[in-house]
């Protein structure tokens, strides 16, 4: 299995845990999180 699908499976695991508004809340911090590093990774070649 795949680091990436492992890491995947774990988050959507412990999002599962949490309560509708905090989900929400969690998946949207992850997103910008995710976005943030790709700008700084490609801005770092």
């Amino acid at each position: 299995m795949s680091r990436l699908k492992t890491l995947r499976e774990y988050v959507d695991k412990e999002l599962s845990l949490l309560e509708e508004e905090k989900r929400t809340s969690a998946t949207a911090h992850l997103y910008g999180v995710s976005l943030a590093a790709t700008i700084l990774a490609k801005s770092v070649g």
